[in-house]
């Protein structure tokens, strides 16, 4: 009998992240309709329905764990930094000086999983001024593309961030492998590679 119910609970689990997945997927195709009528709904129900099992994905392990006022402290910092970057982009194009190179940098992340590590180059990318270009997923490093990143303090400065949104996400919803992690690796740029490990 106690086989069976964590058997039970294990396709319950999965039921409710096949159930968010599609929910998610729908609310995206609508998003990309601009517009809520029935027919979009049915549709993005019927199509997410068929991507999820044509085009089968190894399922998202979610941590189990949330915390709203860490998840709202990294939206907060998520909106500032959205928009002091926007300006600052926008100022590269008005100024007379020319924008400084580029540089490609590369952050050894803490954290092992899929989400997070997909939620932080999200992130990353989201902002004006830098872009995920690769990643490397076994062994958790990022790559991006900063714009004038073209000093020594630029490069430590842009590869902070990334460390600070790792950092953010994981205190918001990373498990508690990834709090460990955090906590013996409070500053991943102590190391002279400015790699987490």
């Amino acid at each position: 009998m106690s086989k069976g119910r964590p058997r039970r609970m294990a396709k319950g689990r999965s039921f409710v992240q096949q159930l968010v997945l599609v929910f998610f997927l729908v609310v995206l195709w609508v998003m990309l309709w601009d517009s809520v009528s029935i027919m979009h709904i049915l549709t993005g129900v019927v199509l997410a329905l068929v991507v999820t099992r044509v085009f089968y994905l190894p399922p998202v392990v979610l941590s189990g764990r949330f915390n709203i006022i860490h998840a709202l402290n990294y939206g907060l910092w998520f909106l500032y930094s959205l928009f002091q970057a926007s300006v600052e982009v926008a100022w590269f194009a008005f100024r007379s000086r020319a924008v400084g190179s580029g540089s490609v940098i590369a952050c050894d992340l803490r954290t092992s999983s899929d989400l997070l590590m997909t939620l932080v180059a999200d992130t990353a990318s989201l902002i004006p001024g830098s872009i995920i270009i690769d990643s490397d997923r076994a062994l958790g490093i990022l790559y991006l593309h900063v714009l004038d990143c073209d000093s020594e303090e630029k490069i430590i400065s842009a590869k902070e961030q990334v460390y600070h949104i790792e950092e953010l996400l994981i205190r918001a919803l990373g498990s508690h492998r990834d709090l460990a992690a955090l906590k013996a690796y409070p500053n991943p740029m102590a190391d002279d590679d400015g790699g987490a490990r």
